[in-house]
């Protein structure tokens, strides 16, 4: 029975922080809030919750202050220097006002694909994609949704140099590009419901605030500036940064974080470097920055406080026990298992540890085939990992100064409920096939 009202107790509260975060309250606040629900619903010693609330949030900032903070000013240094501009009205130019969507699908994706992190490719693409959708006349707001689309689906394909790609084959002795068909099957489903979801919202918005173009002729760029850096001179920040991001993933074992942050910081300085003559000031672009990363920390740091406290309630446990002990197909249970434990803990790759670590092998034992449970794995992990609990998306939001209730709901399309469909469908075609 106590464990029963934990449960409630725990969903309640996700409801209600939801709620609350979306009327327009602090989410410090609202995590406080939240947490002591779920004190008195699963009768928690207040203090001792209150100090996993405080280890979540340290151990945040710790983890992640200063990949936010050079994130943050590698961003503002894209767009105060012209670069982002001047790279977004090359794509805008070449492609059309009218493939803009796609260009940055596109661009998220290959990015991911190949490895690049979902934070370096926020702070990389934003700035160009604010350019290029103002261009087109598509709302600010909808940058996050966009990018998450070939973030969240790319780790579905075949070799991808993602975590949630390499995890499975450490637990079921397979290979990154096991049982590809499914993987695609999921990638072009989950792709094609994000994109073009997309470009329906996109277009009814610009209608409905007057921003519209006529798409079917030739975009006119205009600069906002005289003194834009050449092409050439752009891409080198973005080339540098992704680059050395790539290389220093295979080739050392460097922290990712330590690689991340050493490599915005290399991008960062070409951009002072080669377009010193474009930065008005580079000390108010730097405090900026700062305190936009700083802010995003502190603001992901409480998600991250809460998620403490929830985990030490034994209504947690009473969930994390369901999700464990699915009497189903397997790749049912693989689909409802990973989903769930994606959305409690607010990770994918802490979801897909802790069920192959507990479950491969009966899985297998039963029949499963181990490259069907390893593909279906990225795809099914990349659902509810992104859930108003997700510390990493709301640390973007907050970067971009955009609000769960201005952007959540094409995220939640883009990155939890066409994942989830593309899943779904993996599954299907797995229980057939395998």
């Amino acid at each position: 029975m106590a464990t029963t009202i934990s449960v409630i107790g725990l969903l309640l509260a996700a409801v209600i922080f939801v709620i609350v975060v979306w009327k327009g309250v602090d989410v410090f606040t609202s995590t406080i809030l939240v947490s002591f629900i779920i004190i008195l619903t699963s009768r928690l010693d207040w203090w001792s919750a209150l100090g996993s609330y405080a280890d979540g949030y340290v151990g945040f900032v710790k983890g992640n202050l200063f990949v936010l903070v050079i994130g943050a000013v590698f961003g503002e240094l894209m767009g105060d220097s012209g670069c982002a501009e001047t790279i977004a009205n090359v794509i805008t130019e070449k492609l059309g006002a009218k493939r803009v969507i796609l260009s940055i699908t596109l661009l998220s994706t290959v990015f991911v694909y190949v490895g690049v992190s979902g934070f370096v490719v926020l702070f990389v693409l934003a700035p160009i994609a604010t350019i290029m959708m103002k261009q087109a006349g598509y709302p600010y707001r909808m940058i996050p949704g966009i990018i998450f689309i070939g973030a969240t689906c790319s780790a579905m394909l075949p070799y991808a140099i993602n975590i949630t790609n390499i995890m499975p084959a450490q637990y079921l002795g397979t290979s990154m590009g096991s049982a590809p068909i499914l993987g695609w099957v999921a990638f072009i489903v989950s792709i094609c419901i994000g994109y073009f979801y997309m470009v329906y919202a996109a277009r009814k918005a610009a209608v409905k605030e007057g921003t519209a173009i006529d798409e079917s002729k030739p975009v006119k760029i205009v600069p906002t500036r005289d003194d834009l850096p050449g092409f050439g001179i752009a891409l080198i920040p973005l080339v540098l940064s992704v680059g050395l991001v790539l290389a220093l993933s295979n080739l050392t074992k460097m922290d990712t974080n330590a690689i991340v942050v050493f490599s915005l910081f290399i991008g960062s300085l070409a951009i002072v470097v080669f377009c010193w003559k474009q930065l008005k000031s580079v000390r108010k672009i730097l405090d900026k920055g700062v305190n936009n990363g700083i802010g995003a920390t502190m603001m992901a740091a409480a998600i991250l406080g809460f998620s403490g406290v929830l985990q030490s309630c034994p209504g947690f446990q009473g969930i994390i026990d369901f999700a464990m002990n699915l009497d189903l197909n397997a790749y049912v249970t693989e689909f409802i298992g990973l989903n769930v434990l994606a959305g409690i803990l607010g990770s994918g790759t802490s979801a897909i540890a802790m069920f192959f670590e507990h479950l491969s092998d009966g899985l297998l034992a039963h029949g499963a085939h181990a490259g069907a449970l390893h593909r279906l794995a990225p795809a099914c992990a990349t659902g509810m990992n992104t859930l108003p609990n997700a510390g990493g998306m709301v640390a973007q939001l907050r970067w971009m100064n955009l609000s769960l209730a201005e952007s959540y709901w094409y995220v939640f399309v883009t990155s939890v409920l066409a994942p989830m469909i593309g899943s779904l469908c993996a599954v299907i075609v797995a229980i057939i096939l395998y």
